[in-house]
């Protein structure tokens, strides 16, 4: 069958997760191609599958109105020539079912066409979280209120409802056109990245958990970067140096932010790899001190390092714990933040504010020296591990691809 694809092709992290599940689908016979613009979509295609042109948000306004702490993330005008831009693609390629990671109008732009709809999404980013995004009542300390209390969980699901109703009503675009085409569901910003008719939760419980969660969203475990590529020269010599730190802010990260870490990690006492994802250039390698690549085969790093500092993405973390290695996150953005939350609350790691780390940089070295220091970090994240090694997302998300391709389409196109 026709399976349409479309990621926002802007982050590696929306591109690899579908892109593995379109390997896995492409093995089963299917006809899989994909949609989008950005210059990343050469990932996709060195894969060999097509790459429709296909209108994207930008990722300076996107991201930047989400670093800045605006609610209504894009603009009405943008979501509206997103859904045009859908629904004149579905005419042209008529596919039986859309697969997006990240693409917000999909739900709303399936529904107008009435084809099957499947999303890949993170819990944080659904209405069934069972843990706040912006934690209001965090400033209760546990000794005041414990996590296992009644009233704590009473505060927790206020604190839900209140930032869904906030968020929602101020990206009010969405409900107003949920409302205009009639849609089964209200699509609203909360969980506008969820599918129509299916949606595959890239976690796993224990990370993170829900709550009243509906048959047509299922947990399929995380999916992770795989890179094929050649090693570079310094590979042997990097390997054996130790302690040896892995440095990466995925797609998402801000260009000053390489330097500032750079300069600090070529004055300590370790060895670090960095990847820069196309996003700093001129940083050069110092043998036996700082190997820099642009991109790397990210499980071969995590193979070899000794602890991960990044961005706090999600599957950089799941990548990370799916090697036993402890996490420093130092988030740019909410979501981040959200992920290393709960990278600390599992003991798997550690936390630096953005904010303070641009004011005293010293204290990456400080964090590090501590994590390599406690055994208790690789513990746990080890026992994540052994969770984790159950779990195969692009083939659990295959399947119920499939299971969805056969079922009986209910929906009539408007």
């Amino acid at each position: 069958m026709k399976i349409l694809v479309q990621p926002y092709t802007h982050t590696l992290s929306h591109i690899s997760r579908p892109l593995a599940v379109a390997r896995e689908l492409r093995t089963r016979g299917h006809d899989v191609l994909f949609a989008g613009e950005s210059s990343k979509k050469r990932f996709i295609e060195e894969e060999g599958f097509t790459v429709l042109p296909l209108f994207e948000p930008d990722p300076k306004e996107l991201f930047g109105h989400i670093r800045s702490g605006k609610l209504q993330f894009i603009s009405d005008e943008s979501l509206i020539q997103m859904i045009e831009a859908d629904v004149a693609l579905y005419k042209e390629v008529r596919p039986d079912i859309v697969l997006s990671d990240g693409r917000f109008s999909a739900p709303l732009s399936t529904h107008l066409t009435g084809i099957k709809h499947a999303a890949i999404v993170n819990v944080s980013s659904t209405e069934y979280r069972a843990l706040p995004y912006i934690p209001f009542f965090g400033w209760i300390p546990e000794t005041l209120v414990s996590q296992d209390t009644g009233f704590r969980k009473f505060l927790d699901r206020f604190n839900l409802t209140l930032e869904m109703f906030v968020f929602d009503n101020a990206m009010g675009i969405f409900k107003k056109l949920s409302k205009q085409y009639g849609t089964k569901k209200p699509v609203t910003a909360t969980n506008c990245l969820a599918g129509k008719d299916l949606t595959l939760l890239a976690d796993i419980p224990e990370y993170f958990p829900t709550r009243n969660l509906p048959s047509d969203y299922i947990y399929i475990g995380p999916i992770t970067w795989h890179q094929n590529g050649t090693l570079p020269p310094w590979w042997e010599s990097a390997a054996r140096q130790k302690p040896l730190i892995y440095f990466t802010m995925g797609s998402t990260g801000i260009e000053k932010m390489f330097n500032t870490v750079y300069q600090n990690l070529s004055d300590m006492p370790i060895t670090a790899i960095v990847t820069t994802g196309g996003q700093k250039a001129g940083l050069r390698t110092l043998e036996g001190k700082i190997y820099v690549e642009e991109f790397l085969d990210g499980d071969k790093v995590m193979e070899i390092c000794d602890l991960v500092v990044c961005h706090g993405g999600n599957g950089t973390i799941y990548q990370a714990l799916q090697h036993g290695k402890p996490v420093l996150g130092i988030p740019t953005i909410p979501d981040q933040d959200f992920n290393m939350r709960r990278v600390e609350a599992l003991g798997v790691g550690r936390m630096v504010d953005l904010a303070y780390f641009e004011k005293r940089p010293a204290i990456l070295l400080q964090e590090i020296t501590h994590m390599l220091a406690n055994p208790d970090y690789t513990a746990n994240a080890a026992k994540i591990q052994s969770i984790l090694k159950n779990y195969n997302g692009p083939r659990a998300a295959a399947d119920h691809i499939e299971r969805l391709l056969n079922a009986p389409l209910f929906s009539v196109p408007a």
